[in-house]
């Protein structure tokens, strides 16, 4: 290694190589509307800090809307961290302002232990996929 390849002397390294956002493919969301008015956004992927925000987003603007009944389909989610959780617990704080019935589809243990293990699986109306 030659001397240009180290940072100077007291200066950070801050070479950017493989700096690429890990998180661009993480998350996946879906929007669709049913004949009967329920609208269902699909998550696949993982729900952490760095996705929970696009997640919020999403769930905000359909509740904006205000649908009859709004699904959170969790079914392909591999991952839901803290702010995931927070996510879901702000949905339901608006949804419930809103007169909007909220469900979760959660079907997997990635989804459910997080939910159990605090507590707020009893905030939520838990179904799985085919009583959409």
């Amino acid at each position: 290694m030659t001397t240009p390849d180290l940072p100077a002397e007291g200066q950070p390294d801050v070479s950017t190589e493989g700096t690429e956002a890990p998180f661009d493919d993480v998350i996946t969301l879906s929007t669709t509307t049913g004949e009967d008015g329920v609208v269902t956004v699909t998550v696949v992927g993982e729900v952490d800090t760095f996705t929970a925000p696009v997640l919020r987003s999403s769930l905000d603007t359909q509740l904006e809307q205000q649908p009859r009944e709004l699904v959170i389909d969790l079914s392909g989610v591999q991952f839901l961290g803290s702010a995931g959780l927070a996510v879901l617990v702000e949905t339901q704080k608006s949804a419930r302002s809103r007169d909007v019935e909220l469900r979760l589809v959660a079907t997997t243990r990635a989804v459910t232990r997080p939910l159990e293990v605090t507590g707020l699986i009893d905030l939520f109306t838990i179904v799985d996929g085919s009583a959409r």
